[in-house]
């Protein structure tokens, strides 16, 4: 007789049940039993103390008992039942309204409640830890009164099936690793080289470009370890896991890397609207001599602020990331603003603007232009100059004011330079004339020197803040969520995990929602030898089969292939997957092919130019199937330096985290592939054989290419089901069995029970380990195979906007919109059709220039109104009288730079050179008493050009 016993629920009758076939089964008498239960039954007779399903005497209860399947052999199955039908009784109706909120006269029933259960036969336990579920109600009434026959239809099975039903429409995105968020620039990127998995993460090297050993910071992502993830999955599930081989199996070193696009950050959450009117006015000198002013624009109005990054009152906006501009990085500065220019004098005649006549040593009438312009700038005042509507005074100027204007400008405009997060930027107003030689001076009629005021009345200025699109988070605090791999479901990793250690997974008897993990291997060899020679119903038919002609005439066990050129040029190159292991059995009667394949791709690797062995695949915007790599701790290597920004960075590393498929990518003795390959991308000075299939696959295909099938029945009662162990070695006769499965066996009916049996692999000549040549691709292989790389890193490290045609060979470089052409280095702008390329035939091409007019005033250092550069932040200082020195990002090569720069009058004389420390001189010269002087530079060209 069954009983069904749903969790928290037993009775007394369960309990002496249980406890006498315990003590029978340990090896007690029968007398010890017998006295056991009539103390128990003095607690409390036959009193129910929960519920127990009631199950009629004629109804098939049939269990299948099943870890494995021969004929399939990544799947994993545990025990479960087919449908069974238990009848409507008031003790069944009470119990299963309680459990599942069935309303009958409703028709309505709840059926997402699982309830744990224990199966019993003649009160013997033959499942202790199960899991019922109600799949349907079924009834039929044939008036209005009252249902006439009502049956519930039940599955159970085994706590495995809860896990993977908790975690079956789950994605590894479903998981938070918030806890593993850290702040990330060069120095911390480092400190993780170190890291194991009790950190969680840590950063991989990726290939970066050849015949350099720069990184950027953006180009090493975090990859979080397989199990962290693993132990998040079970947890979240509500269960644990044991793996007693969990270290010998390395699993503990293994990483998932990033493998998605370039981290992107809704900037619109950082921006900052705001509005204000302003007037900007200097105090001229009385010599009549114009003086180029800027101001600083304060006091606006908020309307959007979010991250409380603005400060109103005094127009400083707190930058919340880092910039580099030679990743055409920065913070655009948008305003829409109106204006007038108003110049005020009280002369009583018209005035009109002079400059000085070197030749004639006389002051002359000239037109001159007044350009208003507004300019971003970082903390060091570096920024580009927008220009607002110039105006041209051609003609005299009233007594009074002379207004110009309503102008109306739509400007952007950005600082310049490597920006730290918590930089102070803000907006200028300022007014120049135009850059032509020579001072501006106001004079009247009779040439007497007038002082004008100038002033921009800003009447309405609209301001948006927002770093652009080109911005990362760099060198700021990383969100570990978005490193985590997309559309992937965790039953699919975690049966990709079981299917590379080839894992058998068995609930702990002690505690049922704890699965514990052993290798095929250690699990069959564990199993505890039962004779059933006397339970074998000889009289019924045996079938024995040969293994191989069971399963299909090839089994591949293989990563997914991927679309990344290493991939692709491997597998057209060999016709097989990177890492993969075939095997062709021995019978000649089937054909087909059996393709085992993980959810993972594989990751070929490469050598470095500094002798790092790394993945061949870009770190900043891998857009690959997912990865899973090996963490071979730290290895030495040559110089590499990894930039944070601009000349900011750690320079000179000479150790890497190696991240291969390898435990040692020169000399390994793990591999976390298949099998050999037939090439690699470099030089190994040696192989393994230690690959997944010849360390856990090889004894279960040789069992197969071997082995034995042998499906019979046998006489099996509830003591044989409630000892048994899907591991046992059965004996019958003088041979040895493993269980493939035991099929249907009614609980509720004596009868036979159908068996198959596997022969027992031990007893079995084991394969060979499969090896493979393991050549050297030729470097030329290797370069093709690093296009998708090459090409991924001119998308990523590029801005190439939209509908342009060009190959760029380089980083950082800026491409305009709709432009053709070519670029051949680093840190250039392509603006128009054209090349831009160091040497054609041998000739060098110019491939840096700077353009700027220069102003000094007193012992001020030079400011600088920047027309054109590529080669970086220029800093200036005044270093003595008349002389300035200007310190650009990166120094100049001394031999390969030509300066030149305007002298503005007569009596005065300019000079520029580049320094041997790659600065930039500057000296202004008083030819009448031949001294270095100071207030010479007035909007004077300086234009720099290296070959």
């Amino acid at each position: 007789m069954v009983k069904i016993v749903l969790e928290g629920t037993t009775s007394i009758d369960t309990l002496v049940g249980s406890f006498q076939a315990r003590v029978l089964n340990d090896g007690g008498t029968f007398e010890a039993a017998t006295c056991c239960v009539d103390f128990l039954k003095t607690l409390g007779g036959n009193e129910v103390l929960g519920g127990i399903l009631d199950v009629r005497p004629d109804v098939n209860f049939p269990l299948t008992f099943s870890v494995g399947e021969i004929r399939d052999i990544t799947k994993r199955t545990g025990t479960f039942s087919k449908t069974i039908v238990l009848p409507a009784t008031d003790n069944n109706n009470r119990i299963l309204n309680h459990y599942y909120d069935v309303n009958i006269q409703a028709g309505t029933f709840d059926l997402t409640k699982i309830t744990r259960c224990q199966v019993l036969q003649n009160d013997v336990i033959i499942l202790e830890d199960a899991i019922l579920q109600l799949i349907s109600v079924n009834k039929s009434q044939t008036t209005a009164a009252y249902e006439q026959v009502v049956n519930y239809e039940v599955l159970i099975k085994d706590t495995k099936a809860e896990l993977f039903t908790a975690i079956t429409n789950a994605e590894l995105t479903d998981i938070d690793f918030s806890d593993l968020n850290h702040f990330s620039n060069s120095g911390t990127i480092i400190a993780t080289y170190g890291n194991t998995q009790a950190n969680g993460y840590k950063y991989v090297l990726p290939y970066s470009q050849a015949g350099t050993n720069n990184y950027h910071i953006r180009q090493l992502k975090p990859a979080i370890y397989a199990k962290t993830y693993f132990d998040r999955i079970f947890a979240n599930a509500g269960f644990t896991y044991t793996w007693p081989n969990l270290q010998e199996a390395r699993f503990d070193k293994l990483l998932i890397p990033y493998n998605g696009d370039e981290n992107q950050i809704d900037w619109n959450d950082f921006k900052v609207v705001a509005n204000t009117s302003y007037l900007a006015t200097y105090s001229q000198p009385t010599n009549g001599q114009f003086i180029p002013f800027l101001d600083n624009l304060t006091n606006w109005t908020e309307v959007t602020d979010a991250q409380n990054l603005f400060n109103p009152t005094t127009g400083i906006y707190t930058a919340p990331t880092d910039t580099d501009p030679l990743a055409s990085q920065g913070y655009e500065f948008k305003a829409t603003i109106q204006y007038e220019v108003v110049f005020s004098h009280s002369n009583a005649s018209p005035i009109q603007p002079y400059v000085f006549d070197t030749q004639t040593a006389t002051y002359v009438p000239q037109p001159r232009t007044f350009t208003p312009y507004l300019k971003a700038v970082n903390p060091a005042l570096q920024g580009s100059v927008t220009q607002l509507t110039p105006i041209g005074i051609t003609t005299g100027l009233a007594t009074g004011s002379t207004v110009f204007g309503t102008y109306a400008n739509v400007v952007i405009t950005s600082p310049t330079g490597y920006i730290s997060t918590g930089d102070l930027l803000k907006l200028q107003v300022g007014l120049q004339s135009n850059w032509q030689t020579g001072f501006t001076y106001w004079r009247n009629a009779a040439g007497t020197a007038v002082k004008v005021d100038i002033d921009i009345d800003i009447i309405d200025i609209k301001l948006e803040i927002l770093p652009n699109s080109n911005t990362q988070p760099i060198g700021g605090f990383l969100n570990m969520n978005e490193y985590v791999p997309e559309k992937i479901k965790q039953s699919d990793f975690v049966k990709s995990i079981f299917t590379m250690y080839n894992l058998f997974a068995d609930v702990d008897p002690e505690q049922p929602t704890n699965i514990i993990l052993k290798h095929r291997d250690q699990y069959y060899d564990e199993g505890t030898e039962k004779d059933w020679t006397y339970k074998l119903a000889k009289d019924r038919e045996q079938n024995l089969e040969f293994l191989p002609d069971v399963s299909s005439k090839r089994l591949i066990l293989t990563y997914k292939q991927d679309k990344d050129s290493p991939n692709v040029l491997y597998y057209d190159t060999t016709r097989e997957i990177y890492g993969q292991q075939e095997y062709i059995f021995n019978s000649e009667y089937v054909r087909d092919i059996d393709t085992k394949e993980i959810i993972f791709s594989p990751t070929p690797i490469t050598n470095t130019p500094f002798g790092a062995i790394v993945p061949m695949i870009d770190g900043q915007a891998p857009k690959t199937n997912i990865r899973i790599l090996y963490d071979g701790g730290v290895k030495a290597c040559g110089f590499y330096n990894l930039i944070d920004g601009g000349q900011t960075g750690t320079y000179d590393i000479q150790t890497y985290p190696a991240i291969t498929h390898f435990d040692d990518a020169l000399t390994p003795s793990f591999d976390i592939n298949f099998g050999v390959n037939d090439f690699y991308y470099y030089d190994l000075q040696s192989l393994t054989n230690n690959t997944l299939y010849n360390m856990y696959w090889r004894r279960t295909i040789n069992q197969i290419n071997e082995g034995k099938m042998l499906t019979a029945f046998f006489h099996l009662n509830e003591a044989d089901i409630h000892n048994l162990k899907l591991n046992d070695k059965i004996r019958i006769d003088n041979s040895w069995w493993n269980i493939n499965k035991v099929i249907d066996y009614n609980a509720n009916i004596e009868g036979l029970t159908k068996v198959e049996l596997i022969s027992v692999d031990t007893e079995l000549e084991l394969a060979p380990f499969i090896t493979n040549s393991g050549t050297t691709s030729p470097s030329v292989t290797t370069q093709v195979a690093l296009s998708s790389v090459y090409t991924s890193r001119m998308a990523t490290t590029n801005v190439i906007l939209e509908g342009s045609d060009v190959a760029v060979y380089g980083t950082r470089n800026t491409v305009a919109q709709g432009v053709r052409g070519v670029v051949i280095g680093d840190d250039k702008t392509l603006n128009e059709d054209g090349i831009i390329t160091p040497r054609i035939n041998g000739i060098a091409t110019q491939i840096t220039s700077y353009i700027a007019n220069l102003t000094q005033v007193g012992t001020n250092a030079p400011e600088a109104l920047i027309l054109a550069n590529n080669i970086g932040v220029v800093t200036w200082s005044r270093t003595a009288q008349g002389i300035y020195l200007g310190v650009p990002v990166y120094p100049l090569d001394e031999l390969a730079t030509f300066v030149i720069i305007n002298s503005n009058e007569h009596d005065h004389l300019n000079s520029a050179y580049i320094n041997t420390d790659g600065h930039i001189v500057v000296k202004t010269t008083d030819t009448q008493n031949h001294q270095h002087s100071d207030d010479i530079l007035n909007n004077t060209t300086l234009e720099i050009r290296t070959y």
